[in-house]
């Protein structure tokens, strides 16, 4: 199994009773993203990081994406502030961060702040998505904020929201599980999608390295269009039980907005894979891309610009139904040409459901994977 990233899990929940919560001078009330991204920190998902990014840390990973100690990062985790909520604290003031529960907004964690700092937008949003198109989803979220943030650790000491439960777990659990099994050598597979036949295809062909699978489906905002994290985690869980080797696969949730920040985003994902425990990774074509915005393996390259990452990419190419070859296989492998195959992308697959053109997925999906999908009378995203 791996260790952490950076060397040491880290955990930021404490007992209130353990903290001075004297020096309040902000309390906000985070978007489920944001509170997300604080269990993340505060379970070890994001290890090293003990809190929001200070000022030199956010400004390293945008120019070299590596914090400033040279840890490799890609992806900045920071605390957005308004004007007004921004001229209210400095160095070592408290922030009370809550979330929403019901009708009510609960405390949960502070931010203890270290540092507050404005930042480049056009320099941001250049580095971490590569365009300054307001059309990029990514880039439209960071420009909808004012470019000013507060860093400094944070302690979770309220509980903390599990989605879908039984999924939804920490580092520290899913190394227990991994041991559990006997697992010394584990792959993560990131998705926001179901399952496909492709993604079957090459799950266990990667199966065939390592000793166990661990599915971890992005659990949180998504672009309209995508699927539900119901149906995913109702799909995942149906193949894993009916056509996966006995003990040979785990699935569990990373609860996180998607970024869509093609290659960056690849990098990081797979460092919280890491931390999960995954000694590999699983890194297809156009790895949390969006549009044509991202060079289709160009997830595939960025990992040679980090060979101290810790995690080893399993770099899988197109896979698709040949029909000359009458199987699954991949465009390195396929000794015909592109006019033999069927290649089941998921926006394919989505189209074709909404179109309810289920003859045209016979070579995409499993008939057990659509019967799934279609229990719920609209698998997709508004």
């Amino acid at each position: 199994m791996n260790e952490p990233h950076g060397g040491k899990l880290i955990n930021r929940i404490i007992p209130k009773e353990e903290l001075d919560l004297d020096n309040i001078d902000l309390e906000l009330t985070l978007d489920s993203d944001q509170v997300s991204e604080v269990k993340n920190i505060a379970t070890g998902i994001y290890s090293p990081l003990t809190g929001y990014m200070n000022q030199d840390d956010l400004e390293s990973v945008i120019a070299k994406s590596r914090l400033a100690d040279g840890t490799p990062w890609t992806i900045p985790v920071f605390l957005p502030l308004s004007k007004a909520d921004f001229d209210k604290v400095k160095p070592g003031s408290q922030i009370l961060l809550k979330r929403t529960e019901g009708d009510s907004d609960v405390p949960f964690a502070v931010l203890i702040v270290s540092s507050t700092f404005t930042y480049d937008q056009e320099e941001y949003v250049q580095s971490v998505y590569g365009t300054k198109d307001s059309d990029h989803p990514g880039v439209a979220m960071v420009k909808s904020r004012e470019p000013r943030a507060a860093g400094g650790d944070i302690w979770v000491f309220g509980e903390l929201p599990r989605l879908h439960d039984q999924y939804d777990m920490t580092p520290e659990e899913t190394r227990a599980l991994f041991a559990s099994k006997g697992w010394k050598t584990i792959t993560g597979f990131q998705t926001r999608n179901a399952a496909h036949r492709a993604h079957e295809f090459i799950q266990k062909l990667c199966l065939e390295f390592v000793d166990g699978l661990f599915v971890n489906p992005i659990i949180g905002k998504k672009k309209s269009g995508d699927f539900k994290d119901e149906v995913i985690l109702a799909v995942y869980s149906m193949l894993i039980r009916d056509f996966y080797p006995d003990n040979s696969t785990a699935l569990g949730i990373y609860t996180s907005r998607m970024n869509y920040a093609g290659p960056k985003e690849a990098i990081f994902h797979a460092i919280a894979r890491k931390n999960f425990g995954c000694t590999h990774f699983i890194v297809g074509r156009d790895h949390a891309g969006v549009g044509n915005y991202y060079d289709k393996l160009a997830s595939h390259r960025i990992f040679d610009e980090f060979e101290d990452l810790g995690i080893t990419p399993m770099r899988v190419s197109n896979a698709f139904f040949d029909k000359k070859s009458d199987m699954y296989t991949t465009q390195k492998t396929s000794p015909f040409g592109p006019e033999h195959w069927i290649a089941p992308s998921g926006t394919e697959v989505r189209r074709l459901i909404k179109e309810k053109d289920y003859d045209g997925l016979f070579y995409i999906l499993r008939k057990e994977v659509l019967d799934e999908i279609l229990k719920f009378d609209n698998p997709f995203v508004e």
